[in-house]
C-alpha cells in the first residue's frame, strides 16, 4: 500500500484505533478512545468501514482466534508495516476481506462505535458553528 507521508499520518491513528477492536479483552471499555480517534479523522463512516474491512481486519483477525490473543494494543509501527506490506491479491487476504464484509456490518461493537463517532462529530460541528458565529467564547 503506497501512502504519502500526509496520508500515513492520517491513516495510522485510525489503524491503531480499529486494531483495538481485535484485543482479547472487553473492547467496549476502550470505545471512548477509539471513537475520539475515528471522529478526529478526515474519513467518513463508509471509508472507516472499508479501512476496517480491507486494511485492519486481514492483519488483526488472527488475534481473535488465538488461544492467548492480544491483550495489549498493537504497536503502531508493527501495525503499519503489516498493513502496508499486505498483498491485496493474496488468496488469504481476499478471503479475509470477504469474511470481514460478512462479519463487520453485524458487529454490535462496530455499530456502537460508528454511532458514537456520528454523535461526537455532530456535537463538534455544533460547537464549531457556534464559534464561527461568535456565539461561544473561547
Amino acid at each position: 500500500m503506497k501512502l504519502t507521508d500526509t496520508e500515513l499520518a492520517q491513516r495510522l491513528p485510525v489503524w491503531v484505533a480499529l486494531a483495538g477492536m481485535f484485543l482479547n479483552a472487553d473492547v467496549a471499555l476502550t470505545r471512548g478512545a477509539r471513537v475520539q480517534a475515528l471522529a478526529a479523522s478526515p474519513y467518513p463512516a463508509e471509508v472507516l468501514a472499508l479501512i476496517l474491512m480491507d486494511e485492519v481486519y486481514p492483519v488483526c483477525w488472527a488475534s481473535l482466534n488465538a488461544a492467548q490473543g492480544e491483550a495489549l494494543n498493537f504497536p503502531p509501527d508493527r501495525l503499519a508495516v503489516a498493513i502496508r506490506g499486505m498483498d491485496p491479491a493474496s488468496p488469504t487476504v481476499m478471503r479475509l476481506r470477504e469474511l470481514a464484509r460478512l462479519a463487520v456490518p453485524h458487529s454490535s461493537e462496530w455499530q456502537s462505535t460508528l454511532a458514537d463517532v456520528a454523535v461526537l462529530r455532530a456535537a463538534s460541528a455544533v460547537v464549531e458553528q457556534g464559534v464561527a458565529q461568535g456565539g461561544v467564547n473561547g
